[in-house]
């Protein structure tokens, strides 16, 4: 993962639809997304949602769909994406714990605050497929787990 793809996370989370999804919007339902191994309260926690698109890869800034921001609070943390259209999303989550907006990488890129996807797939090196990190949103509400790596 990127720098500037998780400042594109934040950005999403923090203002909401990103884009257009690919399926259609006659069924609709909520996703709850609970966030577990948060290691403190300091910062915000950022969790997004990723469409399929064409010619890219997830996660990046062109399948972005939607995002959420709260407050950090160890333990776990609960998001519920509201009315999301019927289809398949991928799911990542950060935990900025300085507050600067982004995922604080070493000069490796290797993450420095904590990080997760949906379904837990390993990460070591570098992000999930997109299908390994995705979730099936229906006409019924849903709900995925998922662990901050640190």
């Amino acid at each position: 993962m990127t720098r500037t793809l998780l400042a594109a996370t934040a950005a999403a989370a923090l203002g909401g639809l990103a884009g257009p999804v690919a399926t259609p919007a006659a069924l609709a339902a909520d996703l709850q997304i609970e966030v577990h191994g948060v290691r403190s309260d300091a910062g915000r926690l950022f969790v997004a949602v990723h469409a399929p698109h064409e010619g890219g890869k997830f996660p990046d800034e062109g399948g972005m769909y939607a995002g959420l921001n709260q407050q950090a609070r160890e333990g776990a943390i609960r998001f519920v994406f509201r009315d999301l259209p019927a289809g398949r999303y991928a799911v990542n989550a950060f935990h900025d714990e300085n507050g600067n907006g982004e995922l604080d990488t070493n000069v490796l890129g290797i993450p420095k605050e904590g990080y997760g996807f949906a379904n837990d797939p390993p990460a070591n090196f570098g992000p999930p497929s997109f299908e390994e990190a995705a979730v099936t949103v229906g006409d019924a509400p849903a709900t995925v787990a998922m662990t901050i790596s640190y």
